[in-house]
């Protein structure tokens, strides 16, 4: 077909992060945002975009965080795997710990369905452009694969270019080997 300019394989992207539950998330500690929050730091006013299994947020619990979800083929309000929940508390303390961002505004795109299973770059660079769509200022991805992709990196220069800092997982494997879309140069 001489409309088509490029083929490549759509390569697969699985979570990464702790034990869903750890409670505080070790994160909070590491990145010493106890301290810039006792200097008067939140995530008041931010649009966080949380790529990843859903939030699950049960009736009555306590939130300060506004949460939009967007949902594509999964419905974002959901988390059974329990991954994005834990995501969710690491940057927002949401629902029951304390965060790094805490009053972030929550935008939440599920990728990953309940049994944590694998999504496709091209899912995922479908998901980040509804974050930016959403008015995402920040895109938060722990997850990664180990191919590259020329979509998705496209579609993270183009947020990037439009104000959005993605952030991805570099790998839990404790070796060199690059993760995606963590590789990307537009990408933290």
């Amino acid at each position: 077909n001489p409309n088509v300019t490029a083929v490549e394989e759509d390569p697969i992207r699985k979570p990464m992060s702790a034990a869903p539950g750890e409670s505080p998330p070790y994160g909070v500690g590491m990145v010493g945002a106890l301290t810039m929050q006792a200097a008067g730091y939140t995530g008041a006013g931010v649009n966080v975009c949380i790529i990843d299994s859903g939030l699950r947020v049960e009736s009555g619990s306590p939130t300060s965080n506004a949460v939009t979800y967007i949902s594509g083929n999964l419905p974002a309000n959901q988390d059974g795997f329990g991954h994005g929940t834990h995501v969710a508390g690491t940057i927002a303390g949401q629902p029951y710990t304390i965060g790094v961002a805490p009053g972030a505004h929550l935008i939440i795109v599920r990728v990953f369905g309940d049994d944590g299973a694998w999504a496709y770059s091209s899912t995922l660079a479908d998901a980040a452009n509804k974050c930016g769509q959403a008015g995402a200022k920040i895109i938060s991805m722990s997850l990664g694969g180990g191919l590259k992709s020329r979509n998705e990196d496209t579609t993270f220069s183009n947020l990037y270019n439009a104000g959005v800092l993605s952030i991805a997982a570099a790998g839990n494997d404790g070796n060199t080997k690059v993760s995606y879309p963590a590789g990307y140069t537009s990408v933290v």
